[in-house]
């Protein structure tokens, strides 16, 4: 069989993509930090410490899972091979933590909102001329 036979045949199967494809450690990782915080969260909750009650634990939720994206953004950019996205898991990081104030009393959402969409436009063509 002649290798451009042979690269056609790797090509049909929808299974052989993910062979050749290098394993992303932080990917992988990100799934234990996501169970140990929901761990932690309804420990507080069941605790009721730091003003966390089950009421609003999806709020603490969500600021822990901006937290672990802006981790994760952090941890890519001490890895060169690995900086794609990270400009992404930031704004991504940020918009979970500014949502999980709300139950706490946080961001006034009723006259704030457009100044999210602004910041994710801004933050996308950023990212689109700086290649992060």
């Amino acid at each position: 069989m002649s290798d451009l036979q042979k690269n056609s045949t790797e090509r049909s199967d929808p299974h052989a993509w993910h062979e050749h494809r290098p394993r992303d450690p932080f990917a992988r990782a990100m799934g234990g930090m996501v169970l140990i915080l929901l761990g932690v969260v309804f420990f507080v909750a069941q605790n009721r410490m730091f003003g966390v009650t089950w009421a609003n634990m999806w709020g603490a939720f969500l600021i822990g899972l901006g937290g672990l994206l802006i981790l994760q953004a952090l941890m890519r950019l001490a890895w060169s091979s690995r900086r794609r996205g990270v400009f992404g898991l930031v704004i991504g990081g940020m918009v979970l933590m500014v949502i999980g104030t709300m139950p706490f009393g946080g961001a006034n959402w009723a006259s704030w909102w457009p100044l999210g969409l602004i910041a994710v436009g801004v933050a996308l063509l950023i990212q689109q001329f700086t290649g992060w």
